[in-house]
């Protein structure tokens, strides 16, 4: 069995142009496209609660 040596570190991220963290880009939220599909979603789901209030 392998065992991890407590005195290894994981290396820090570089601060340089070519680091993958540097040229990633997060969204800073969701799309209008998505919370209008969501919005349709959660519509539906309070629908079937409508036609189950009658039984």
């Amino acid at each position: 069995m392998r065992q991890i040596s407590g005195d290894s570190a994981a290396p820090e991220a570089q601060d340089t142009p070519s680091a993958p963290l540097d040229r990633a880009t997060s969204p800073t939220g969701p799309s209008a496209e998505l919370l209008e599909r969501a919005l349709d979603g959660w519509e539906r789901f309070l629908d079937g609660f409508e036609g189950a209030s009658g039984e």
